[in-house]
């Protein structure tokens, strides 16, 4: 079949009379891919330290990998290419080509604050990888972690303009916030939450149905337009915490960690520079501040500590797992030799978990240290349903090694990340590793580079900026390529560096927050005093590793570094330096749920924390007007999940009601409530006795008829996504008296929650602050 076609937007070259006879029509040209533009695969993984994935250390070669190392052998490895060190900065800067804060993300969305470097609102000028592709023929997609809408904007009710879709992706597939249960997520598609396709006990894993979804949508791509190429973004959940894994994955891994990080890390080391990922005369250097040695841990506590690696190190290799399904999938299509298939972790491994780990990771943005006896009682949960796990920060410096400190900090082991590119059509040295300095801003420019894709001047009509990266491309196909820039900085929470060919100036900032992180003594902290900070001045071209600081015997250069750090701040809308850590999830900023002292529903909803009713430490109460019959179960109103929160819901025909805290303790009331058919007015108020701290009365038809003292509550954080829901707990139970999905099956009319006081949380320093709205 032929037709006419002309360039969309020029001139109509048809012709138009009175009849169809005497006419000749002509068609918009469909957009096309520039001629043997590859297929492209991005696969991230979170919070992945330098040395954890077997081709760039394996600890040691413990932890199994063959099928990135498959990739790897098969491909290009980069030993230094860099990140920010945290999750949604380094996602903005690799999907938009630009500087995270350039781009309004200078932190996680749940900490925007009013200022143009960190107000979360990635403009349009700086489109995103997808949106420029699709331009050019591409189809695209998103699997798996977002974390790039502004956190009030993560609901049902939108506004949808900062959501994947409106930023270039045709299908999304994922959770939107910065982390969720690889057993029970919040998932949403395109626009719309579904429910998870089935539950633990039947072999749910999320790592798994990303995977699954990915190859889905491939077969219907190859079967529609198998002659169209395609952007996959596959951001999996893994490796951030929660560390969750198949028991059978972790049971691999009992015993291999038992010799501890202290001998982990010399190992390590050896094997890395065997592998060639790091130079041969690289030297470990001394322990971080907060680290202790594994001998100086009792026998049970080294128990915890090893559980606490050995989920980690099957979570894992049950993600390479994963990824080797898909690389098999694209395999067998006979796609992958022409698919440029890149996999980058977002920033190094986190110290999250402080210095003993955590059964539940809410814990920390709590600022709640837990027990060791009670980790070791639930030790046979760990990287369960049941569990929500975070490894001790011992663990993570092993995983950067040789590199310095973790996530957040401006040092290497915050920064420098494993890469892996895989193209056969266009690599030449298969197993090769680079040395070039990259940036994850020079993602998108490689990827269109390779594509021969110009770097657009409009996108969707909007004149764009010039991206701040460059391309890796002759680093690819050279050996020889030359670096990406000259010039790269940083900044985390305070934290900063700058490098500059070859030699970087880098100043660790303690915080509170960052004391509490990782162990260090709180005395040290100097919360917004930067004057105190110490500069370091590193070759590292020569010092992989950041052990020689040279800051006394190059002041002049150390001195003109850090002015060119100030700077690049500048230029970049990286100030003002910000050090507050949790408390910034209260920081005052537009909402899509105006406060108020009454919220009504009269019909169910599920909603997430932002948009849900603030009830942290003020007294408040919960009424609902239900209609019910004998056997007719179900939540009737929750919040949260078995982290933190409260499930107020009726089991074997009386009403409960139930408050989780911080995954330790439940505190429950409701076999002395029955209920009677009909229609009741049920409830409860929560009396706020002291900071986080309540009297429980549950109310049946106006009558109290149960109390419940000295509840307590999270201080600070609920739950890091789940939010209200009036009709049911759909996704991860609060109570451990049911599962979830618990849908109530009578019917509820109408639910009013009242709030007195104004909610208040404590500072980084302790302080309580009053939630400003």
């Amino acid at each position: 079949m032929s037709y006419e076609t002309y360039p969309a937007g020029s001139s109509y070259p048809g012709a138009v009379e009175p009849t169809v006879q005497e006419s000749r029509p002509a068609w918009p040209a469909p957009r096309t891919a520039p001629d043997g533009a590859p297929n492209v695969v991005t696969i991230v993984l979170d919070d992945l330290g330098y040395a954890q994935i077997g081709c760039f250390g394996g600890l040691g070669g413990r932890i199994e990998t063959p099928h990135l190392d498959r990739l790897a052998a098969e491909g290009l490895r980069f030993r230094n290419f860099h990140v920010t060190p945290l999750c949604s900065p380094t996602r903005a800067a690799l999907l938009t080509g630009r500087n995270a804060h350039a781009v309004g993300v200078g932190s996680i969305m749940e900490y925007a604050t009013g200022f143009p470097g960190y107000n979360t609102m990635i403009p349009d000028e700086t489109a995103m990888t997808p949106a420029i592709l699709r331009e050019h023929g591409y189809s695209t997609m998103a699997l798996g972690k977002w974390h790039l809408t502004p956190d009030a904007e993560n609901g049902p009710w939108g506004p949808f303009d900062r959501w994947p879709l409106a930023k270039g992706f045709d299908r999304f597939y994922g959770f939107l916030p910065g982390e969720t249960s690889q057993w029970a997520p919040e998932l949403w598609r395109d626009h719309h939450r579904v429910e998870v396709p089935a539950g633990p006990e039947d072999g749910y894993h999320l790592s798994a149905d990303l995977v699954d979804t990915a190859c889905s949508w491939i077969d219907e791509q190859n079967a529609v337009t198998p002659d169209k190429p395609y952007y996959l973004y596959l951001a999996f959940g893994a490796m951030h915490a929660p560390h969750h894994a198949p028991r059978e994955w972790i049971e691999k891994y009992r015993g291999c960690f038992d010799v501890g990080w202290d001998v982990i890390r010399r190992e390590t080391l050896e094997r890395q520079i065997e592998l060639g990922v790091v130079p041969p005369d690289t030297r470990l250097a001394d322990h971080n501040d907060g680290i202790r040695s594994w001998d100086s841990f009792s026998a049970q506590e080294q128990r915890v500590l090893c559980r606490q690696m050995e989920t980690f190190a099957g979570f894992l290799a049950h993600t390479d797992h994963q990824i080797g399904r898909l690389v098999e999938m694209l395999r067998e299509r006979g796609d992958l030799d022409d698919t440029v298939l890149a996999v980058v972790a977002d920033n190094g491994a986190s110290a999250e978990g402080g210095p003993h780990g955590l059964f539940h990771e809410l814990s920390y943005f709590n600022r709640s240290p837990e027990d060791i006896e009670e980790m070791d009682r639930r030790l046979d949960e760990w990287g369960g349903p049941t569990s929500h796990p975070h490894y001790a920060a011992g663990w993570a410096e092993a995983g950067n090694t040789p590199n310095r400190w973790y996530k957040t900090t401006c040092h290497e082991g915050g920064t420098r990340v494993p890469l892996i590119v895989h193209w056969p059509a266009g690599i030449t040295q298969p197993g090769a590793v680079r040395e070039q300095y990259g940036h994850a801003i020079d993602l998108l420019p490689t990827l269109l580079d390779l594509a021969d894709i110009q770097a657009p001047r409009t996108v969707a009509g909007v004149e764009q900026r010039p991206f701040d990266g460059a391309s890796l491309r002759t680093a690819i196909t050279e050996a020889s390529g030359e670096p990406s820039r000259s010039v790269q900085h940083f900044e985390c929470f305070g934290h900063r560096a700058v490098w500059r060919d070859g030699w970087k100036a880098v100043a660790l900032h303690v915080s509170s927050t960052h004391a509490f992180r990782v162990g260090m003594d709180p005395a040290l902290a100097h919360d917004g005093d930067y004057d105190r900070d110490v500069w370091e001045l590193y070759r590292v071209d020569e010092d992989f590793s950041e052990t020689r600081d040279l800051a006394a015997e190059e002041p002049e250069l150390l001195r003109e570094l850090v002015e060119l750090w100030w700077s690049e701040a500048e230029r970049n809308q990286v100030l003002p330096l910000d050090d507050r850590g949790s408390v910034r999830f209260n920081e005052p900023r537009p909402q899509a749920t105006l406060p108020r002292e009454v919220y009504s529903y009269s019909s169910r909803v599920m909603l997430g924390r932002s948009s849900s009713p603030d009830l942290r430490n003020r007294t408040f109460s919960v009424t609902a007007e239900i209609d019910w019959e004998p056997g007719q179960e179900g939540a009737v109103v929750s919040y949260g999940n078995f982290a933190g929160g409260f499930s107020l819901f009726v089991l074997e025909d009386r009403l409960h009601v139930a408050f989780a805290y911080l995954g330790r303790r439940e505190f429950a009331a409701g076999d002395e409530v029955p209920l009677s058919p009909g229609r009741h007015v049920v409830g409860f108020s929560f009396e706020r006795a002291a900071d986080h701290v309540g009297v429980v009365r549950v109310f049946l038809d106006g009558e109290e008829r149960v109390r419940l003292d000295q509840v307590r509550t999270n201080p600070i954080l609920w739950s890091a996504g789940q939010g209200l829901q009036v009709g049911g707990d759909s996704i991860s139970s609060v109570s451990r008296a049911y599962r979830s999905p618990f849908d109530f099956r009578g019917d509820v009319r109408s639910v009013r929650i009242g709030l007195d006081e104004q909610a208040t949380v404590p500072g980084d320093d302790g302080r309580i602050l009053a939630v400003q709205q």
